[in-house]
Formats: C-alpha cells, sequence, structure tokens
C-alpha cells in the first residue's frame, strides 16, 4: 500500500514540475527563446584549444625525475594510489633499500580499489606495510631477470631479497601493489 502512494506521489511530483515548466514558457519569452535555440557550436569540450597540445596522461608520478636524481631510484608510473613521500610518522610503506637506505610511500586505496606504482630500487632488502589499512604485494626481480612477488606484513619488516636470505643475490623492487584491507 505505500509503494503505491510513493509511486503516486512521485508521478504527481512529475506532473507538476512539467506544468510549472510549462507556464515559464509560455509567460517568458526569454524561456520560449532558450527552449527552441540551436545549442552553441564549437569544438569539442575534450578538445585542446587551438595551438596548443592537450595533456597526455603517462603514468609517471609527479616530480619522478626529481625524486629519482635525489634519491637514485626511478619512479616508473602507476596509478596515483601508491606515492612517494618524505618518511615521517607511521601509516607509511617503508622500504629499505642497501643502495639507497630508507623510502617511504602513502598508499590510498578503498575497497574496490587496488594501487599499484611501478618503481626501480635496486638491493631492496626489507618493506614493512602501512598498518592495517592496505594488504601490500612487493614484487622484485633478480639480477637473472626472475621474478618473486611477496606478500608484506602490515605492522613489520618483511624481509625480502637478501634479507630473506643472505644467499640471494640482490633484488629491485620493480612494483608495489596495495589493497584496502578488508
Amino acid at each position: 500500500m505505500s509503494v503505491r502512494r510513493g509511486a503516486s506521489a512521485i508521478a504527481l511530483l512529475k506532473i507538476g514540475i512539467a506544468v510549472v515548466l510549462a507556464a515559464f514558457a509560455l509567460v517568458d519569452p526569454a524561456w520560449r527563446a532558450a527552449a527552441s535555440a540551436d545549442p552553441p557550436q564549437g569544438p569539442p569540450r575534450s578538445a585542446p584549444p587551438p595551438g596548443q597540445q592537450g595533456i597526455v596522461e603517462t603514468g609517471t608520478p609527479p616530480d619522478a625525475e626529481k625524486i629519482g636524481s635525489e634519491r637514485g631510484i626511478e619512479l616508473v608510473g602507476g596509478n596515483g594510489l601508491i606515492e612517494y613521500t618524505e618518511c615521517g610518522p607511521t601509516g607509511l610503506l617503508q622500504v629499505r633499500s642497501a643502495t639507497n637506505g630508507l623510502l617511504c610511500f602513502t598508499a590510498r586505496a578503498w575497497p574496490g580499489t587496488d594501487g599499484f606504482l611501478a618503481v626501480k630500487i635496486p638491493d631492496t632488502y626489507s618493506i614493512k606495510g602501512d598498518g592495517d589499512r592496505h594488504q601490500v604485494k612487493a614484487i622484485l626481480t633478480t639480477e637473472a631477470g626472475n621474478k618473486k612477488t611477496y606478500d608484506i606484513r602490515p605492522d613489520e619488516w618483511t624481509p625480502v631479497g637478501q634479507g630473506a636470505d643472505p644467499d640471494n643475490g640482490p633484488e629491485t623492487l620493480i612494483e608495489l601493489r596495495t589493497k584496502a584491507a578488508a
């Protein structure tokens, strides 16, 4: 019974709106002109202004070259949900490299989204998650080109590469992936 009343109320509301709009069109000539005028012509909104190039999204993080030259790492690309940041308080992904020291990243992901960042951080030996906020996977490559995937513990350091086994050769971190913790 209440569903019928709701549907009836919506139908009456639609009729009322149509009546008001029709009344405006009859009374105000500007409304009539606007209703009958052709839409403005011009270039599509997505086109850049004449003489200018459009923006091309490459997936390369902002300041990638500057960060790379300062820290000796390469930020290759990603979807913007994992970003390099200065190390600070807790809640950051942390990467330890024998070559580059401590590096930190912020991760943003919410249910249904996955973050990823392609990087090149040589001699990575330990990675720490950002707490219980995200599930983290790290993909490293050996000198021979073999890829290894590690599940990173949320609140403690996870040994990778030579950190996991001193007999392993050096490994380069090539990708971080995050998923919102359930």
